[in-house]
Order: structure tokens, then C-alpha cells, then sequence
């Protein structure tokens, strides 16, 4: 699987794009394992699963209600565009 990993922070979209036309020019998969935008989609679901997280616990705290993040849990999730292997908080 592609692994590399994606700062969301400081992502060029148009240094992506590039990057994606010519490794889809030179016959790579958009989707799949080692597809062009799993990497992509891997970090946009990892910060949207975190931010619900947040989210919740925020919740939790605002109605005095104890909870905390409890470590980490490696969890495999099936998408379109292949199966992402992410750690998640408990």
C-alpha cells in the first residue's frame, strides 16, 4: 500500500493534481490498494474521525460527564478505493 503520508495542513492541491495526472499517465490506479487517492482519502477520514472525537468528548466535558480518550486501536476500514488500516482512538 502507498503509505506515504499527507499534511493536511499544508496540502498543495495543485502539486497533487500534477503528481496524480502523471502517475495516472504512466498506468497507476486512482483507486485500490495502492491507488493514487488512497493515501488522500486515508488522512481526510483520519482527521474527520478524530474531530468527531473531539467533538464528543468536548461534549462530554461541557455536560460534566467523565470520559477520555482510552489509547489506541488498529481497525481496518473497507472503502471504494481499497481497505485503509488506521489506528483509532478507544
Amino acid at each position: 500500500m502507498n503509505s506515504k503520508k499527507i499534511d493536511l495542513e499544508n496540502f498543495d492541491f495543485s502539486q497533487f493534481k500534477q503528481e496524480a495526472i502523471g502517475r495516472l499517465k504512466s498506468g497507476e490506479s486512482l483507486t485500490g490498494k495502492d491507488g493514487i487517492l488512497t493515501p488522500l482519502l486515508k488522512e481526510i477520514l483520519e482527521a474527520a474521525l478524530e474531530g468527531e472525537m473531539d467533538a464528543h468528548l468536548s461534549d462530554c466535558k461541557d455536560a460534566g460527564i467523565p470520559n477520555r480518550r482510552n489509547g489506541k486501536l488498529q481497525k481496518t476500514m473497507k472503502t471504494a478505493t481499497g481497505a485503509i488500516v488506521r489506528k483509532s482512538s478507544n
